[in-house]
């Protein structure tokens, strides 16, 4: 969850702190395992969730974030790791009924959560197999088939199997079901796998190609809670939001816009300004804020 504008800070702030922890702390000292339901990221904007236009999102209205991911793992690492309790990824997963962003999002959040288990880790500590980082038990992505939601119905598609539900129930598995099936039982992800699966999706964003989401957006941009029963279209977005990659913008309310470009401004002034005694030898490089 991330604020949208200078104004949404408070309003994050708040929601994070009566939402992540007070349950757990009130149970802390009877815990086996901490379980960690992760989907993507939400954007406060007022009192609703806006639609960023140039972030990825699922067919139920998340953001697909899987840096999220390792930073919650950190972060609840960081709080309870006095507690000496491993954690399970209970669920992580994306609807997408086209199964091009699924792939994906299977294999950067996989590599999330490994990152988060070696991040304490020296080359030579994983070569001998030592570990140090997030105690991580398990991870169970949702889900293996199509499935009712409680706000949506059976519009959104979260199967690793797709459900006909006009054909007798038919079971039809997903590309990524093929996928997921070859990393557990190989234990890695290759970068083969990677690259394919990655290049396969933004050729269709290049492309324009489209496919459902199913949440209605108002004219502000800001995204209703409840599901569409017939999903509208949307397109892909051509953005890298792969693990370690994405590019978290600033804050986009007007006042801190106007503050990056005065700022931006500024620096480009004094970088194109002539060398004078007062300069060093190397020319200054603009800089983005």
């Amino acid at each position: 969850m991330r604020p949208y504008g200078l104004f949404d800070i408070a309003a994050v702030s708040v929601a994070n702190s009566l939402t992540m922890f007070p349950f757990i702390d009130s149970i802390s000292e009877k815990l086996d395992y901490i379980g960690i339901n992760y989907y993507g990221q939400e954007v406060i904007c007022g009192a609703g969730l806006k639609m960023v236009e140039t972030d990825e999102y699922s067919e139920s209205g998340r953001g697909v974030y899987p840096d999220g991911l390792y930073r919650v793992l950190l972060h609840f690492h960081e709080r309870y790791k006095h507690l000496g309790v491993p954690y399970i990824i209970t669920e992580n997963g994306i609807s997408d009924e086209t199964d091009l962003i699924r792939r994906p999002y299977i294999m950067e959040h996989l590599l999330a959560t490994y990152a988060a288990m070696t991040m304490f880790l020296s080359s030579m500590d994983r070569y001998l197999g030592v570990k140090q980082g997030v105690p991580i038990l398990g991870y169970l992505f949702w889900t293996i088939s199509d499935n009712w939601e409680w706000a949506d119905g059976y519009g959104p598609k979260f199967g690793l199997v797709a459900v006909d539900r006009f054909k007798n129930l038919e079971r039809s598995p997903r590309p990524s079901y093929h996928l997921f099936s070859k990393i557990v039982k190989s234990g890695k992800i290759t970068r083969l796998d990677r690259a394919r699966a990655w290049g396969e999706l933004q050729t269709a964003a290049k492309e324009g190609e489209k496919r459902p989401f199913y949440r209605a957006v108002n004219k502000h941009g800001l995204m209703y809670a409840g599901g569409l029963d017939k999903p509208i279209l949307r397109p892909y977005v051509v953005r890298d939001w792969r693990f370690g990659h994405y590019e978290m913008e600033g804050l986009q309310d007007p006042l801190s816009r106007l503050s990056r470009f005065v700022a931006f401004s500024i620096i480009r002034k004094k970088a194109n300004k002539p060398l004078t005694d007062d300069y060093e030898e190397s020319a200054l490089e603009p800089s983005v804020v």
